[in-house]
This record gives C-alpha cells, structure tokens and sequence, in this order.
C-alpha cells in the first residue's frame, strides 16, 4: 500500500506535521482529465494552495528536535488535510466550512477519483494517528498570506496585512451549535498553555519573527491538531473514570475520520448508544463553569499540548528559522509536565 504520508522517523514524543507543504503536481494528475484547460487551472491552484516553505520549517525543527515529521504526497490544492473529508454544511463554501476536497475539485475529477482521493485522505488520517501514538504534542508548521487568505483576495475582500508569524488558537467545537463529536468537548478546550505559547512567541522574537495577532477565527475545521487533541481528551476521560472505556475508544476512533458521526447527535439527545454521551454532552452544555473546568483539570493532568504557527509568505526565506525558534523553544523545557489535581 502507497503511503500518504512521507515520514521522516525520530522520537515520537511530540510530532511535527507540515499538513499544507508542497507536493508535487504531477501526483495530482491521476485524479483529473487531460482536458487543456482543466490541467492549467489544476496547475495554477496547485501554485497557489500551499504553504511555501513549510517543509523548511518542518525539517528544521526536526533536525533540532529529532522528532517524526510528516508532510503530505498529494497537494493541499486537491486534498486538504487540514479538514474533515465532508466539512461543515454551509449555503456558501468559506475557508472554515469547505471539507478535504472543494467544489472545483470534485466538478473536475475523473470517474473513481472521488473515491480514490478518499482512501489517500483516511490514509494520512491512519497515519497521523499511529504516528502520535505515544506522542504528548502535536506541532503543524504552516505559512500564510502576506495580505490575507486566497479566499479573501478572490471574494474580493479587503487586505489586511498580516503578522510576521502567529500561534494559532481554535477548534471545531468552539460553537454554540457543534456537531457529532464535538458536543463533547468543552468549548473552551485548546491545546496551547500559555508557558507553550509564550516560550515560544518569545523564541521567534529572538530571531526576527515576532508573531503578532492570529488573523483567524476561534471557530476553526477540524485540522489535524483537533483530531489529535480530541483523542487524547476521550481517552482521558475514560482514564480518569468520566466515561466508559468503551464509549471512549469509540469515540476516538470516530476522532480520525468520521467526527460528525449524527449517531453521536442521537445519543446526545437521549437516544441511545454511547454510554455515557448524553450525561457528558448536558454536563458541557450548562451554563455553569463545571464543564469549562474540565478542559483545564485535563491540560494539568495529561500534559498533552497542540500547537500551530504561521509564518507570513514574504518572508519565507525564514522558514528553517522560524522551524529551529519552535523547536528550540520546546526543546528547551516549554513542553507542560502532567500535575495532579485530583
């Protein structure tokens, strides 16, 4: 079986993903027709929709951290795998609702490569997730427009120039109407300590990448830092006695791939299955702080951490120095150690 993944090995403790880096367009050719002017459109998306020089960030902070670093063989402008293979429902597709293949893509495919494009996304998903096995943090290396998204320049929208480099906080459950599994998350659950985030904002100010304010929503798809985060919440709620075994294990399974599962809804709702899902999902949804208290107590106990760094396009040729601050910064001690609570 092809990989989706290329992997280069090291310690698993935390691992390093490029979900955006450049793949070659040649691996996309499969996938369409040979029709002229679908090849020239495929090309010039290609071009445009991927993170330049987020491979070099991601062997940097491999070479100083020796950690497993993963990067896609499929390019993100016909796969993206920072986001769930259906997406969110939306009357018009944004850059936070589309899935892992956009509309374009899917008008312009040839018969079976729907299909085919499938299998490589739940691929990657498989791999990521033996990947992080024994993994504490997930770490994904992105670069970003200088004046805004692709989306915004095609809706026509204003530019805003955008920080150096940004952490990146949000997730798909912070809703006030979430779906499928992420009505059993807390809202307020994010991956990035301040200790985290502070290490290393102060590491790329020391080399010339001082990151300012993140141009993104809380609300964000389900990116590979969520999937990761997410089954490590499961898994401790089950752990810590908050949930059954076995409804946890389905839960995380349903993490890689299917997380807007609507028999998670129904259970939510009281109508079976999941042991424990509609005790946990009212225990969220209350106005009170005891849900949001939960997202704290499994930071503090599990040590478990995400993280996302932008890196703004004109100033690529700082990739690998953007790369070695992030790595630095984790290597030197940012990383939270797991405290008792109970």
């Amino acid at each position: 079986m092809i990989a989706s993944l290329i992997a280069r090995p090291g310690s698993d403790r935390v691992v390093l993903v490029a979900p955006h880096a450049r793949a070659p367009y040649e691996a996309a050719l499969p996938y369409f027709s040979s029709n002229v002017s679908v090849r020239d459109e495929l090309a010039a998306r290609v071009l445009d929709w991927h993170d330049e020089g987020s491979a070099e960030a991601l062997e940097a902070a491999a070479d100083v951290l020796g950690s497993i670093a993963l990067k896609p063989t499929i390019p993100r402008a016909v796969v993206d795998l920072n986001r769930g293979w259906a997406g969110r429902v939306e009357t018009v597709e944004t850059l936070f609702g589309k899935g892992a293949v956009d509309t374009w893509v899917r008008a312009n495919l040839v018969e079976g490569g729907l299909e085919r494009l499938e299998g490589y996304w739940r691929g990657a998903m498989a791999e990521l997730r033996a990947a992080c096995a024994n993994a504490t943090g997930l770490v994904e290396l992105h670069s970003y427009g200088d004046l805004g998204s692709s989306y915004d320049r095609v809706g026509g929208g204003r530019p805003v120039r955008r920080p150096t480099t940004a952490i990146v906080h949000g997730a798909p459950w912070a809703t006030a109407r979430p779906v499928g599994i992420a009505r059993l998350i807390p809202a307020n659950l994010r991956g990035t300590p301040w200790r985290i985030e502070s290490a290393v904002g102060n590491a790329l100010a020391d080399v010339g990448l001082e990151p300012g304010p993140s141009p993104y929503p809380t609300l964000l798809p389900w990116n590979l830092s969520a999937r990761f985060l997410a089954d490590r919440w499961f898994g401790w709620l089950a752990s810590s006695g908050r949930l059954p075994a076995s409804t946890a294990s389905a839960l995380v399974d349903l993490c890689w791939g299917h997380e807007q599962d609507p028999t998670v809804d129904v259970a939510c709702e009281g109508g079976g299955g999941f042991e424990g899902a509609q005790a946990l999902a009212a225990q969220l949804g209350e106005w009170s702080h005891e849900g949001p208290a939960l997202a704290d107590r499994f930071s503090d106990e599990t040590g478990v951490f995400t993280l996302g760094v932008e890196l703004r396009i004109d100033r690529v040729a700082d990739a690998p120095a953007m790369g070695r601050a992030v790595a630095n910064a984790l290597a030197a001690g940012a990383t939270p150690a797991p405290v008792s609570r109970r």
